[in-house]
């Protein structure tokens, strides 16, 4: 009988007394995804490139050369492997020298729009008439008056009176009420084949977090408040953790894995 990638899979890991849930905490790969390997039930597995991952970190784990058996995986799926795209590292741009020039600009404007100002504001001046001088002052004869006192209006019910003091809104009774909705944090793991490297721009709760190549066998690891996100060059050498549950990467080019907290 002719061996199968199930069953070579499922012989190497019997021979050496492990179970799926040891396989499971050593790769971590989820249990259920190594039985549907070994079973050979490929139809309940995700895209042939996480397959492919998922062979080689299996492979790697029960000794077994990973070669012969992503061979085994094409010839019964009839998936070919695709070559990764290695995408360049973008270089990002000085910030000193990015906001220096704005700046200068702005200042330049605002003096020559100040410096307009002014010109036309002399020449306005300059080009209307002087003002008369303001009259002498008389001295108007005294007439004595009598004082009248108008008496204040009555106070009418429920109008506050205008003249006196009102009272002030109580600062502290205010019907606003600061409500704050926060998540759950949780924990962002990325973990980067040993055999292999892959490009990624990690943000969290809005800020760059990292953004480079891992090389085969790096982890790195954050807490994550509000929203994470984790854009791959190489998805099927990354497996992404959140609070240890690998997350499936969804297709793109490249793809990115957004985690929100609940």
């Amino acid at each position: 009988m002719a061996e199968t990638l199930g069953r070579t899979l499922e012989q190497a890991r019997r021979a050496l007394g492990k179970t799926i849930s040891d396989a499971e905490s050593a790769t971590f790969i989820r249990g259920k995804l190594l039985a549907a390997l070994e079973a050979g039930e490929y139809d309940v597995l995700p895209s042939p490139a996480y397959v492919r991952g998922y062979i080689r970190n299996y492979a790697k784990y029960l000794g077994l050369d990973p070669g012969p058996l992503l061979e085994l995986y094409e010839k019964e799926t009839g998936h070919s492997g695709r070559s990764p795209i290695n995408l360049p590292e973008p270089v990002l741009a000085s910030r000193d020298h990015g906001d220096a020039m704005p700046i200068k600009a702005i200042l330049v404007v605002v003096a020559i729009i100040a410096l307009l100002g002014l010109a036309v504001w002399g020449v306005t001046r300059l080009g209307s008439d002087p003002e008369p001088p303001p009259p002498l002052p008389t001295s108007p004869e005294t007439t004595p008056t009598l004082e009248t006192t108008v008496p204040a209006p009555p106070a009418t019910p429920g109008v506050p009176d205008p003249s006196g003091d009102q009272p002030m809104p109580d600062e502290e009774g205010g019907d606003e009420e600061d409500v704050t909705a926060s998540g759950e944090p949780f924990s962002l793991r990325v973990v980067v084949d040993s055999d292999s490297s892959s490009w990624l721009r990690v943000t969290v709760d809005g800020l760059t977090a990292y953004e480079g190549t891992m090389a085969g066998g790096q982890t790195r690891e954050w807490t994550v408040s509000e929203e994470a996100s984790v854009r791959i060059g190489r998805p099927s050498a990354v497996t992404v953790y959140r609070d240890g549950e690998d997350v499936e990467i969804p297709a793109g080019d490249p793809p990115t894995v957004v985690l929100s907290a609940e």
